[in-house]
């Protein structure tokens, strides 16, 4: 759209829009749409608009200028969005800026408040005068506040005061590919010149497919330059002579368009419906879950009388017309300082809620209801935060949000659940409710203190035919319980302790002999992962390498589509036993229930054909790799229950390297890393893991119940999947360490090792739960840090080896650094 808007407003040679060409196809598809969009008629095709298929060009193919001819006869037209709009908007705005336009951006007082004051003249418009364009979105993707549909003619009848900027034709545009997803969308009674619209956010299928309903007055100011397969009626090849066809979805739809997916739209229509009944329920479904979660959200205080939650909403969440089903928000501690998005994110993983986090590609919206500025956002991107990343706090502000988004699919239980979750990983103390008191513009005073008890209120009832919540009144008691039961580990579950490694790798009785004698921090445990995901190799002593520890994240299996697998998309990958045969050269590879194979640990890279040579990513890294071939690609595909499964090996001439930095020393330059995430190594603390136990055990227990403590720490040391665990020493004194020498080799610490839901995989079952994440996260802050990340410094050591019982001694710094975790 933003490319083919002819902004330079010359005389059109037609006197009357062209007539438009419609397929059968087309009319099946307009008439399926006018159950969610009202275009006038719904038993033929519509007589004022026109839809084509698009998938993501629907923006960009407005707007292009044509300033061919003489300058003297053409004048650019302005390009107007709105403030809070689509990163696809400003996208817009770039193409309209290099074509000439220029460019204004408003805001909603803006075009609320300044409506042009003189009466708005009623001569028609020069025909030499220029088209403008204003596009907004009709619902807010961050904040879920739908904006008025008579902007649409005050702009076009240049009632507001931009439209002044500029003579000529104002078009507008409407995105309304939120809004119509839960919103019926009345084009017969306002009538926008474009509306961009999404079929995957309606249905969920199929993904990447929407349309630009385009209004036939208005579809003459589309002009294209560009033409592909089916789009011309005749063109010549020596020459430049080509004619366009007439119908603007004949014109504008280059090539094969995505017929299969199309043709699963009308299914997607009549399923929409049958469900649901229809549009209108939609909406009073979704906004009766989304106003209930709102509501209690607002009302929950932490013990002291802290607010749990600051929601960025522009209404009061009363009135359907001005609200969608959309609750964003940032939680906040006791003590009044943010939780980050990120840390927010994980915790939700654990309890299966999907959440977005971040902006949402609305920059506008978020630096508004985050109160960041222009030089904020740039300061931000300096300091290294970008889209997409897991910054979410700098200097304790946050960059982004929480948004939760209901549609046709939620249910009570799912926003209840959403509630439950909120209550119980981040609400300290005793909960309390206290109503807020909120005005139209969506400002909320506290009220008054209702009760201290789980009671949440929900503004909804089941309509019998179609099985949706619409409004009226019931009282739901959520009573939250934190009492365990004795001799079961600490999700409720039955297990017994399983040790971490197979045996016979190390003298099992050497810890508790050279170890415990000593008062001084020293080497406990030695583990590899020589397959990244897959089970630990533990030795007593073991070579450095140049990227770390020999064979350390050396392999890796990706799936058949070539995307690195690991534990938090296949729990299963822990049951793997690797074990390391340097007298043999092997790899030998186990796994409960079948047999063994082994591979070499070295490949000729100079034997191995071009078809064996791959490239995979590795934390956004792409890394030079080699297929270990067919066998031993089957034997995981069995295991793991997974076709098209391989292991690939790690070039030695991969170059890939450390992005880590110390606080107060730069890493050697250069640092070559294995298939690690982020580092050479990870050491943890054992009397670190201790502590973490003790807090997940008072967390757990209650006045009522005592818990009898029984724990395998090694088990709980393996789900940390540390290369260097150390003994004695104080709980979490690793953090404020700058370097370590461990023996005779000295090692550069990196940060702390930022954690994720890895950690509740138990390693020995492959079992996942919600601890230790949940209490780990209670307590140790933002990042929920456990554990950091180390470099080799080999011009400080001598040789090459470590070994259980080497002392360990570190230097101290103040201030500590979070990373991201290996994995």
């Amino acid at each position: 759209m933003a490319e083919s808007f002819d902004f330079g407003g010359r005389i059109s040679k037609q006197k009357h829009p062209t007539k438009i060409h419609e397929t059968r196809a087309e009319t099946d598809l307009a008439n399926n749409m006018a159950q969610c969009i009202n275009v006038g008629s719904k038993t033929q095709t519509p007589p004022c608009y026109e839809t084509r298929e698009l998938t993501k060009e629907a923006l960009h193919n407005v707007g292009d200028l044509h300033l061919n001819g003489n300058v003297e006869h053409c004048c650019r037209g302005c390009f107007c969005y709105f403030e809070k709009s689509h990163t696809s908007v400003l996208g817009m705005r770039e193409l309209a800026a290099a074509k000439g336009a220029k460019i204004i951006c408003a805001d909603d007082n803006e075009i609320c408040a300044n409506t042009y004051k003189k009466k708005p003249s009623k001569m028609q418009p020069h025909p030499m005068s220029c088209n403008s364009l204003f596009i907004y979105p009709l619902q807010c993707n961050f904040s879920g506040r739908k904006y008025p549909m008579d902007w649409i003619e005050l702009v076009k009848k240049k009632e507001v005061d931009f439209t002044q900027s500029c003579g000529g034709q104002w078009y507008v545009a409407v995105d309304a590919a939120a809004y119509v997803s839960t919103t019926l969308l009345d084009l017969d009674r306002y009538k926008p010149d474009f509306v961009t619209v999404s079929f995957y956010k309606m249905f969920g299928f199929p993904t990447g497919i929407g349309a630009l309903v385009v209004r036939n007055s208005s579809a003459n100011v589309l002009k294209k330059t560009y033409f592909g397969g089916g789009t011309v009626l005749v063109s010549t090849a020596r020459e430049r002579f080509h004619v366009d066809r007439q119908g603007i979805s004949d014109r504008f739809e280059d090539g094969t368009v995505a017929f299969l997916d199309i043709v699963a739209l009308r299914h997607g229509f009549d399923t929409l419906h049958r469900l649901t009944g229809g549009i209108d329920n939609i909406c009073k479904h979704t906004f009766s879950l989304g106003r209930f979660v709102h509501h209690q959200l607002t009302s929950y205080h932490h013990g002291n009388g802290a607010k749990v939650a600051v929601c960025y909403c522009d209404t009061d969440f009363e009135d359907m017309s001005t609200q969608g089903a959309i609750v964003n928000f940032n939680l906040l501690r006791a003590n009044g300082s943010f939780v980050g998005y990120a840390e927010v994110d994980k915790m939700a993983q654990l309890h299966n809620i999907h959440l977005r986090t971040g902006c949402f590609c609305n920059t506008g919206a978020c630096q508004w209801h985050l109160g960041l500025s222009t030089d904020t956002v740039l300061d931000n991107y300096k300091a290294g935060h970008h889209c997409g990343d897991n910054r979410d706090l700098i200097n304790g502000v946050p960059t982004g949000s929480v948004r939760i988004s209901f549609g046709y699919m939620s249910t009570f239980s799912d926003a209840t659940n959403f509630l439950n979750f909120i209550k119980g990983c981040f609400v300290e103390g005793k909960l309390q409710i206290v109503q807020p008191s909120c005005n139209k513009a969506g400002s909320c005073q506290v009220k008054q203190n209702k009760t201290a008890d789980n009671v949440g209120v929900i503004h909804g009832s089941k309509i019998s035919d179609t099985g949706i919540y619409v409004a009226s009144s019931k009282v739901l008691h959520c009573h939250r319980t934190t009492s365990v039961k004795s001799n079961i580990d600490f999700d409720g579950n039955k297990s017994p302790a399983v040790p971490l490694c197979p045996q016979g790798h190390r003298d099992d009785n050497y810890r508790q002999q050279t170890i415990y004698s000593s008062h001084h921090r020293v080497i406990s445990d030695i583990f590899i992962y020589p397959i990244k995901s897959c089970g630990a190799f533990q030795v007593d002593s073991w070579q450095l390498g140049s990227r770390g520890l020999a064979y350390d994240r050396h392999w890796v299996i990706v799936t058949g589509s070539g995307v690195c697998l690991s534990q938090k998309r296949e729990t299963k990958l822990c049951l793997i036993q690797p074990t390391v045969n340097l007298d043999l050269g092997l790899l030998k590879l186990e796994y409960p229930g079948a047999d063994s194979i082994e591979i070499p640990l070295s490949v000729d890279e100079s034997q191995v054909s071009d078809g064996h040579i791959c490239q995979t990513k590795v934390s956004g890294d792409r890394i030079q790799g080699t297929d270990c071939g067919d066998s031993v690609a089957a034997w995981l595909s069995s295991v793991l229950q997974r076709p098209g499964c391989r292991l690939i090996q790690q070039n030695q001439d991969d170059t890939r390297v450390c992005k880590l930095d110390s606080k107060d020393r730069t890493a050697p330059g250069d640092t070559q890393i294995s298939l690690a995430n982020q580092s050479q190594l990870l050491l943890i603390a054992r009397s670190s893991v201790l502590g973490l136990i003790q807090h997940i055990a008072d967390r757990h227990s209650t006045v009522e119940t005592s818990m009898d403590l029984k724990v395998d720490v090694d088990s709980y040391v393996g789900r940390f999947r540390a290369n260097l665990v150390v003994d004695r020493g104080e709980a979490f004194a690793e953090d404020d360490w700058t370097e370590v020498q461990v023996g005779t080799q000295n090692f550069i610490c990196q940060g702390q090792c930022s954690r994720c839901q890895m950690i509740c995989v138990d390693q020995s079952t492959g079992e996942r739960s919600k601890e230790p994440l949940s209490t780990l996260a209670t307590f140790r802050g933002r990042k929920i840090p456990f554990g950091i990340h180390l470099c080799h410094d080999p011009s400080g050591s001598h040789g090459n080896t470590i070994s259980v019982g080497d002392s360990v001694l570190p230097t101290l710094m103040t201030d500590p650094v979070d990373q991201n975790q290996n994995t």
